[in-house]
């Protein structure tokens, strides 16, 4: 599981028995493989605030849809003045991102995306606004099943994870040898020949 810290604000509050200080962490964990979850944490110290800003990160874990390495279609949200802007990317492109938005990205597992952003520069609303835009991606078959159609009708092409295709090929290849182990076992074992005295 890869994790980062996004961001750490200490905040103090004046209290009638003097300042308390505090500390706010925004926080992204993935399996960089498709998957990717965002959470904050508040409390007084920064470790504690890390702690908690994990643990709901790791709550709020999702799948992201994928076409290849990238994502299936551009998408677009907004979180307070924060908008971000996704697209996907051709093979070899890499990661055209920056600040929060990369991290999150890094993580998820995408490795080909174009990303701008088209509002405030708020750190903590961006990893937001990256985030809702990611939880909005829709998967190709799921809208073609919807609409009764096949992908390659709606798109032209197959869409796969790359991910998935890997994860599947894997298995097969772990079911393939396992049946030859097991038909090796099976073959009956020859006997040694008896030696003449």
């Amino acid at each position: 599981m890869l994790e980062r810290v996004i961001r750490i604000d200490r905040t103090r509050k004046t209290v009638k028995g003097g300042r308390i200080s505090s500390s706010r962490v925004c926080a992204v964990v993935g399996d960089g493989r498709g998957s990717v979850g965002f959470g904050m944490g508040k409390a007084l110290s920064a470790t504690d605030g890390i702690v908690k800003a994990f643990d709901r990160a790791r709550g709020s874990m999702m799948r992201i849809p994928l076409d290849g390495y990238t994502i299936p279609h551009a998408v677009q949200a907004q979180v307070g003045g924060a908008v971000i802007l996704l697209k996907p990317a051709s093979r070899g492109t890499g990661i055209i991102a920056g600040g929060a938005v990369r991290q999150i990205i890094e993580v998820s597992g995408i490795r080909d995306i174009l990303t701008k952003s088209l509002g405030s520069g708020n750190v903590m609303n961006r990893a937001k606004a990256c985030f809702k835009a990611l939880n909005s991606l829709r998967d190709p078959a799921e809208v073609a099943s919807l609409r009764g159609k096949g992908v390659r009708e709606i798109i032209g092409r197959d869409v796969s994870d790359a991910y998935q295709a890997e994860d599947e090929a894997t298995a097969a290849a772990a079911a393939a040898k396992a049946a030859e182990a097991a038909e090796r076992a099976a073959e009956p074992k020859e006997s040694p020949e008896p030696k003449d005295d």
